[in-house]
């Protein structure tokens, strides 16, 4: 089984970074935040650094953030033609396919899948029967509509995707069962919310360097019976690995612990 690592391009040129990667396949950017998308300068020194190609991981992007993207992959259509990109924008992924077709290997993001079925997207809720495993479903959750089947079947193959990726134990028994498509499970942590809001910088950066890096910060708070994890612009839970002969990759990103690192709180957020 292979095991991947989400890297941020801020990370690469550090001393530790070979010790955290340990030999795990490396995808190359942010799922959630547009200023750690990576340059062609920071895949280079990825694939030096490892001797192997990095998977490149993108985010919604702004107009901006994608003719940002759209350079990088220029430069590796023409430089690393293969590369596989995992994608969690539609509009990324129409602009690859009317630009690259058959020049990257297309993995479809979680973010997507998510998008695709909304049922399957568990939302833990404050003093639930569950606790932590967070297995009981808001009735509100269980009436919305999944995308069908079929639809899926045909979306993936007009835009040639070869794999698809989930933290979703639901979501990935789906694909397992009804499609002949590769498929990555995410974990230690499961997604809960993202935001453009960044708390750390305590609103939306328009420039960043990126100095969460793979910081991860424990939230506690009397709203909620269980604890949300933060890093960067997302939010998490913690989630265990789903046991299915399918699985043959799975997606981490460090877990370093910072909790002496102060976030900024607005007016809105939920307080202890």
């Amino acid at each position: 089984m292979e095991k991947a690592i989400i890297l941020s391009p801020s990370l690469i040129n550090q001393k530790s970074t070979l010790e955290l990667i340990k030999g795990a396949m490396v995808y190359l950017g942010d799922e959630f935040c547009i200023h750690k998308q990576p340059s062609f300068a920071d895949f280079t020194s990825a694939r030096k650094l490892t001797g192997a190609t990095p998977v490149l991981l993108s985010t919604l992007l702004t107009e901006p953030a994608l003719k940002s993207y759209a350079v990088l992959l220029s430069e590796c259509a023409k430089k690393a033609p293969g590369t596989e990109v995992v994608v969690n924008d539609i509009g990324l992924l129409h602009f690859i396919d009317k630009n690259y077709r058959g020049r990257f290997s297309i993995t479809l993001g979680r973010l997507i899948t998510y998008l695709f079925d909304p049922k399957n997207t568990r939302v833990l809720g404050s003093k639930s029967e569950r606790g932590l495993e967070g297995k009981k479903m808001k009735l509100w959750e269980s009436s919305l509509e999944a995308t069908p089947t079929p639809y899926i079947k045909k979306f993936l193959k007009r835009y040639a995707v070869e794999r698809v990726e989930t933290d979703s134990e639901r979501i990935f028994k789906k694909y397992a069962d009804n499609m002949d498509v590769k498929i990555s499970f995410y974990y230690p942590m499961r997604l809960m919310a993202m935001t453009r809001f960044c708390p750390f910088r305590g609103g939306i950066s328009l420039e960043c360097k990126a100095p969460c890096g793979s910081r991860l910060l424990t939230l506690r708070t009397r709203h909620l019976d269980y604890p949300l994890f933060s890093k960067g612009n997302a939010y998490f839970v913690k989630n265990r690995l789903v046991k299915h002969p399918r699985l043959d990759r799975t997606v981490r990103f460090p877990f370093v612990k910072s909790n002496n690192l102060k976030m900024y709180i607005n007016e809105g957020s939920l307080r202890g």
